[in-house]
């Protein structure tokens, strides 16, 4: 009773971008028995590709099986409710109309084609894992005529499916019931809504460890080792030790901005841009303490200047302890 309008508003909030689907008129249904009919549903996907943290979307085909036993056919008038690009998604039949299996049951499969939906939290990048789901309901039948079940032992990810940029780390299935608290203004529903059986396939993906370590953690070491080559430095040294000080800040900023400039706006910081914060404030406590000991130059003897090497080598090995304390801290407690 409630159409595919009904699901792209109401259970994921993301209109389609193609044209509206219309609400279907259920076909002639005998008197339910009490039990609603149990549609067994399975998946496995061929291909995933595109997937982008900036429009919070994938692209994925896949096969999706229905298996049941009863007069209503789940594979007629299922809805993947997470789907964005309701002009550009196929469903193609393996048969023209259910066969029937051996112990009875009917049995149909869909290949599918599409650009789905999920939304992405950024806050442990780039360790984050992330959860990328088909979800799917019926948008003829509620829960009193049809309900799901998910093929755990034939459901799966093809072994062939990369993700350029992700590792796959493994799947998921779960059965439910979704509730809406509105009938849409179908008198015919109720004041109270409806539940409808639904069932949310699960892919689990992270971004590969060794992203983190050599393209973003590396050029964050070369920085910090120049920083601290200046504080080795003569303290009377003070133009090369500004200069060496001060390009390490610059380049910080330019390395921030530039995998800053692969995400999406957020409202709140990233792993890594904690990481940074944290190189920012040892660059400036480098810059200043060069500073402070250049316009104290003229007042040095020797022995002062031995002081100072002495303060210089402790300062960078401060520093050091701060920055991997730090970044294990960060990474520990970032959820």
């Amino acid at each position: 009773m409630i159409g595919t309008l009904l699901a792209l508003a109401c259970s994921t909030g993301i209109a389609a971008t193609g044209p509206s689907s219309v609400k279907k008129t259920p076909p002639p249904v005998a008197e339910s028995s009490g039990s609603p009919e149990l549609v067994e549903v399975g998946f496995w996907p061929t291909v995933i590709y595109n997937l982008d943290v900036h429009s919070n979307t994938f692209y994925t085909t896949a096969y999706v099986w229905f298996r049941w036993k009863g007069p209503l056919d789940p594979s007629e008038t299922v809805e993947f409710v997470n789907n964005v690009e309701s002009w550009g998604m196929t469903k193609v039949k393996t048969y023209p109309k259910p066969i029937t299996l051996p112990d009875g049951r009917q049995y149909q499969c869909l290949r599918i084609e599409g650009r789905f939906f999920q939304p992405f939290s950024l806050k442990r990048f780039p360790l984050e894992h992330h959860r990328v789901s088909i979800s799917l309901e019926d948008n003829t039948y509620d829960a009193s005529h049809i309900v799901y079940s998910f093929d755990q032992k034939d459901s799966g990810i093809d072994p062939g499916v990369e993700i350029p940029g992700w590792k796959l780390r493994g799947s998921y299935g779960q059965a439910g019931i979704h509730h809406y608290t509105t009938n849409l203004g179908d008198l015919t529903v109720g004041q109270g809504g409806a539940d409808y059986g639904s069932i949310r396939f699960e892919l689990e993906v992270s971004r590969p460890v060794n992203f983190f370590l050599w393209k973003l953690m590396l050029p964050v070491l070369i920085v910090l080792t120049a920083n601290w080559t200046a504080l080795m430095l003569h303290p009377n040294q003070l133009a090369s030790r500004v200069a060496m000080t001060g390009t390490a800040l610059l380049t910080t900023v330019f390395l921030e901005q530039s995998y800053s400039s692969n995400l999406p706006e957020v409202n709140y910081l990233v792993l890594m841009d904690k990481i940074y914060v944290v190189v920012y404030l040892l660059i400036t406590a480098s810059l200043v303490q060069v500073v402070i000991q250049g316009a104290l130059d003229k007042k040095h003897l020797g022995n002062e200047y031995r002081t100072a090497k002495v303060v210089d080598k402790a300062s960078v090995v401060l520093q050091a302890a701060v920055f991997v304390l730090s970044v294990f801290g960060i990474i520990a407690t970032s959820r």
